[in-house]
């Protein structure tokens, strides 16, 4: 049903071609897919012949087997209460209620036994260690993420007394400040001085440190940049580089013999791609680059030493990473920088935020450094557009310093954004042009609210996909751009995805490209409480499969309780296949099927 053309009359190509490829020619339907055991789950062989991997999400002894029939109820009663709009839309006054009229040890049990229990690991190491313990038995792993977050409230200590003029987009304003007023389903941290944002980092080291300790193989964590930085900074630091690229596109021209190999652009439907040129085709020559800088005082020697720092390609082209390097403020102190700056072509970084976004980096360098001595991995997420610019150019650098030999570093990619394939695309081909391994975190997106009111009140393009169609097929195209590279050892991906078709589609790929499915660089990821008919099929089959696991004394993690209620509301239709068929496991354990 998430599968259509297009207006336009273009096919979204790999749903309409997957679907094809895994039901129409094996004969097959949705309501009669087999999952094949894990002993007979085979890849192709050297011989290039095996049969399709079919998974059967309706295999409720698979997915629950792990459970407990107490579990199992309290799964049914939780899921079903979150699909109740009124209990949704005012949980956190009914959870603040409770915790008023409830003696503290009282309704800690309560949350115990009923939404704590159901989407939360544990308190702490010694709290979460049997749960996930029992999850590995199972073929799951955690990531992991401590949970503790303030009630919700505004920004503070993040004044800027002389706003500089700004692109809408990047424009300051109430949404911007108050980032949690709205019902989003992702974790946002409010400012509160630079001291709060060490106390975040020493979170994040204790989180990855708990990681390695409960996972014996390819632990993650999570983090959020916004956590260890002033929202000011990172909006200066989006609009500056967003600047930079502007300049130029402005001032280059898009080549078809730039797109990798493993991007074919025929297949790419223009629907999904947009009209503009992929970031990657474009290139500067000698000529585009002394029109650019012509407003300042450079001499013509001048202008040929900076270029060729550049350095250039064989046709003398300069591609934007390198472009964008030399336009930074350092340290050290570019001379490209210097000149754009004093010539008003752009507009340099106040200092103040350039202190914080330098203690930014040395915080992320600080964790990714920890995540190679400990052999684990980092999830940077995603987060609001006007946030995004700065954390994705934090995360390559992040990449392109620790994961030259392993992947340490995953970057988050949102696929309902209309910037996201040219954005992974860039981001691939770089990271080869560099000679580091991509990361990529690929998920479909939690501030949709929130992005859309204030694309409207601040008059520029909504920057996602005006349907879910669109976004389906962007995650499936996104999946094929990164498959090659995945399959050369030069990437790696986490599917974050409670959707079973999608699920369905990436293994059937993995089978394609010969990918192993515990070793081949490609990760599974669900919400904790969520989905296990996909979790737990996947760890029984062999696949690499994830829960991601919050964790944090209960009081603390109430607001994470209260987001979780909404997203379920969001999910409604695939809250109440879950609750059938965990009603479908109760019945077959009291009649006793096999």
């Amino acid at each position: 049903a998430e599968v259509s053309t297009q207006s336009t009359g273009i096919p979204i190509f790999s749903c309409v071609m997957s679907r094809a490829l895994l039901l129409t020619c094996h004969g097959l339907n949705k309501r009669s897919l087999l999952l094949l055991p894990s002993s007979s789950i085979r890849h192709k062989s050297t011989t290039g012949t095996s049969e399709p991997v079919v998974l059967n999400f309706q295999d409720t002894k698979a997915a629950y087997a792990s459970k407990s029939t107490y579990e199992i109820i309290r799964a049914q009663l939780v899921l079903k209460i979150c699909g109740k709009s009124w209990i949704v839309d005012n949980n956190d006054k009914l959870m603040k209620f409770g915790r008023a009229v409830l003696p503290g040890s009282l309704f800690e049990r309560l949350m115990r036994a009923t939404f704590y229990g159901q989407f939360v690991g544990g308190t702490d190491v010694d709290d979460l260690r049997p749960k996930l313990l029992k999850m590995q038995e199972f073929g799951v792993k955690p990531i992991l993420d401590y949970s503790v977050e303030a009630d919700l409230g505004s920004d503070t200590s993040d004044e800027n007394p002389e706003p500089k003029t700004v692109d809408p987009i990047f424009q300051q304003d109430g949404i911007t400040s108050d980032r949690r007023q709205h019902k989003i389903v992702a974790r946002t941290y409010p400012y509160k001085g630079e001291e709060l944002c060490e106390a975040n980092l020493k979170i994040f080291t204790e989180c990855l440190e708990t990681a390695r300790e409960v996972c014996d193989e390819d632990p993650f964590a999570a983090i959020k940049v916004t956590a260890l930085s002033k929202p000011n900074a990172l909006l200066e630091g989006s609009q500056f580089l967003a600047n930079i690229r502007a300049l130029y596109e402005a001032h280059s021209t898009p080549h078809p013999d730039t797109v990798p190999e493993s991007v074919n652009l025929e297949f790419l439907p223009r629907d999904v791609l947009g009209p503009r040129s992929l970031l990657n085709q474009h290139r500067m020559t000698m000529e585009q680059f002394c029109e650019l800088v012509s407003p300042a005082s450079l001499s013509e020697n001048e202008k040929s030493e900076i270029f060729t720092s550049l350095q250039p390609d064989s046709q003398g082209r300069v591609p934007f990473f390198r472009f964008r390097e030399a336009c930074m403020p350092g340290p050290p102190v570019r001379p490209l920088y210097t000149a754009l700056c004093d010539s008003g072509i752009i507009q340099p970084l106040s200092q103040s935020n350039l202190d914080a976004l330098n203690r930014l980096e040395e915080r992320l360098f600080r964790l990714s450094e920890l995540a190679v001595k400990l052999d684990s991995k980092l999830l940077v997420d995603a987060e609001q557009t006007y946030f995004q610019p700065l954390i994705d150019f934090m995360a390559n650098k992040m990449m392109s310093r620790y994961n030259t030999e392993k992947v340490h570093v995953f970057n988050t990619y949102q696929c309902y954004l209309k910037a996201t394939p040219s954005q992974l695309i860039y981001d691939m081909d770089k990271s080869r042009a560099v000679g580091y391994k991509l990361g990529a975190k690929l998920v479909r997106g939690a501030y949709m609210e929130q992005e859309r009111l204030r694309a409207e009140s601040l008059g520029y393009e909504d920057p996602i996909y005006p349907n879910k169609a669109l976004t389906n097929s962007c995650y499936h195209n996104m999946v094929e751009v990164i498959l090659k590279q995945v399959e050369d050892k030069n990437a790696e991906v986490m599917i974050a995805s409670h959707n079973e078709f999608t699920v369905q589609y990436v293994v059937e790929r993995m089978r394609q490209h010969d990918i192993d499915p515990r070793t081949g660089g490609i990760y599974f990821g669900q919400l904790l409480g969520m989905c296990d008919q996909v979790t737990f099929l996947l760890g029984a089959g062999g696949y690499s499969s994830y829960k991601y696991v919050p964790y944090g004394p209960v009081e603390a993690v109430l607001p994470y309780l209260s987001r979780r209620a909404y997203e379920n509301k969001g999910m409604l239709q695939g809250s109440q296949k879950e609750i059938d068929l965990l009603k479908g496991e109760l019945r077959r354990r009291k009649w006793g099927i096999v």
